[in-house]
């Protein structure tokens, strides 16, 4: 199985080329700008690290380490520049990247760096799991990732290596649940979070979970749960006072 996905995003093509020859252990992505890099990102992916420069063209390096927190949440981000500036690294942090990358930089380094903020093998939990195992996890990581985005059980065949009917058995043999249920339930309990804890009306929240139409998401949670979400609501708000 490939190792796990990293984007580096640079304007340079030497560095981008330096980082896909000299780590083949990942899987390297590249974007030359920030259009590029959050175009990647906001379309269903299993990227763990982004490594983007502070210098971009289009956008700097910490205006694009927010944005890139905004569409997935949950992958790790190292910040590159060549200039050094203590400010620039304390900034960074305070942005909540989770390292800070000198040019020019040591490739071993780096790669002590990557090993550091990924999850590529040596793992104890992964000792003696089957190939299809790992790529039964890969799946749930990626649609819990990406379950309020256009994600299909094909597109994730594709993305696995897997054939469509095959990836359908064996998923719901090891999750308990078809594809499209497992999904469901992500994208319910994500209702349920947003539904007691903002004030969003019902057609934000249905949009934030990936419905174009909002009367499909109500539709579908009052199937789930016996309750129009503004029911739900409304029942949650009652308790919570009578604590």
């Amino acid at each position: 199985m490939a190792g796990e996905k990293i984007l580096i995003v640079d304007d340079s093509r030497n560095i981008r080329d330096i980082f896909s020859t000299a780590f083949d252990e990942y899987v390297i992505l590249t974007a030359s700008n920030a259009k590029e890099a959050l175009d990647i990102l906001k379309r269903p992916n299993d990227i763990e690290l982004v490594v983007l420069d502070v210098m971009m063209p289009d956008m700097n390096g910490l205006e694009l380490l927010n944005e890139v927190r905004k569409a997935n949440a949950h992958c790790r981000i190292a910040v590159m520049t060549a200039y050094s500036s203590k400010d620039i690294a304390i900034e960074a942090l305070r942005l909540h990247a989770d390292e800070y990358i000198e040019k020019p930089f040591d490739i071993e380094d780096v790669r002590d760096i990557f090993r550091r903020l990924t999850r590529l093998s040596g793992r104890p939990e992964a000792q003696g799991v089957s190939e299809t195992e790992k790529k039964i996890r890969l799946a749930r990581r990626l649609i819990k990732r990406n379950y309020n985005k256009t994600l299909s059980l094909d597109s994730l065949s594709k993305e696995l290596s897997l054939s469509y009917k095959y990836l359908s058995r064996v998923f719901k043999e090891k999750s308990g649940r078809s594809f499209n249920k497992y999904k469901l339930g992500l994208r319910i309990s994500s209702a349920k979070q947003l539904l007691k804890k903002n004030s969003y009306p019902v057609s934000k929240i249905a949009y934030k979970l990936g419905y174009h139409n909002p009367n499909s998401f109500m539709k579908m949670f009052k199937k789930v749960t016996g309750f129009t979400p503004s029911e739900y609501r409304d029942t949650v708000t009652v308790k919570g006072r009578n604590k």
